[in-house]
């Protein structure tokens, strides 16, 4: 019972990362919306930031977890998020809409596959 009670309570490292990642969902689906409506981007500029902003720090956070992180699943994934947001200029909503895909994969990943290392060709935590 203890040990249920245990993994049942939100620690506050895990509390942030879940209000980044909130955060994060909300103002890319503002950004993401309002592109693929044809929002001007002038007025999207607030979306844009707090994505930005969200992003970075959910990235810290991330990482923060291992220190082989950026050559893991997870760290990998997080690079082809980045990579697919810079091709937005070229592609457009497309280009955000595959972002929106990488993350959401990322974010649902089995642990096996999120601490797969590249380097080491096994799970590394």
């Amino acid at each position: 019972m203890a040990e249920r009670q245990a993994r049942a309570t939100l620690t506050f490292p895990r509390a942030i990362g879940i209000v980044l990642r909130t955060a994060h969902l909300g103002a890319m689906a503002v950004l993401s919306g309002g592109a693929w409506f044809g929002v001007p981007a002038g007025e999207l500029r607030g979306a844009m930031v707090a994505t930005a902003v969200s992003g970075l720090a959910l990235l810290v956070s991330e990482a923060s977890h291992s220190r082989h992180w950026v050559y893991q699943g997870r760290g990998l994934l997080v690079l082809a998020h980045l990579g697919a947001t810079g091709l937005v200029s070229a592609l457009g909503p497309a280009a955000l809409l595959g972002a929106l895909v990488i993350g959401a994969v990322g974010s649902h990943l089995p642990k096996g596959l999120r601490a797969w290392s590249l380097r080491h060709r096994a799970v590394v935590d």
